[in-house]
């Protein structure tokens, strides 16, 4: 609608994100990557392929969850609000792992989440050529961890 009105033409290409981008050498001004990254478990290649894809000057823009949320059972987080909330995981967080070793079980409607370190989340940009110039933190007021701190996390990085 917004691009219609506009005079904005959009081409989608659907991609996988874990696999090289289906882009040329430096064809993006921007890219954004809002939190989908918590489905990836290694993101060495998207921040590799963004970086490969943008112009020298683009923009990516990433959002991702703080990875301290991970630390708690999101079933009693979100289903089950009047249960006292107690660590229960290490950072970095792998549920495929953890349903392996029969620590949980995943509902495949959701799929597996994986939290990453802060240091990959945001060295993972800066080591592929990006530099950050600003940095953002929300909150979901429906996540009731939020009393407690921020559980969103935005970095706007440009390729040098």
């Amino acid at each position: 609608m917004v691009a219609k009105r506009e005079g904005l033409k959009i081409n989608t290409v659907q991609g996988d994100m874990t696999k090289p981008f289906p882009f040329e050498n430096e064809t993006f001004d921007i890219i954004f990557n809002p939190v989908s990254n918590v489905y990836v478990e290694d993101l060495e290649n998207i921040y590799k392929e963004a970086s490969r894809v943008l112009k020298k000057g683009g923009l990516l823009m990433v959002g991702f969850m703080n990875p301290w949320i991970y630390m708690y059972d999101a079933d009693i987080v979100w289903d089950k609000p009047d249960e006292e909330l107690l660590l229960k995981f290490s950072i970095p967080f792998n549920s495929k792992e953890l349903e392996d070793e029969e620590k949980i079980t995943i509902n495949p409607e959701y799929g597996y989440e994986f939290s990453h370190t802060l240091e990959t989340q945001i060295r993972g940009q800066l080591k592929n050529g990006l530099a950050m110039i600003d940095f953002y933190e929300s909150c979901d007021k429906r996540n009731r961890l939020s009393r407690y701190g921020n559980d969103y996390i935005a970095t706007l990085c440009i390729k040098l």
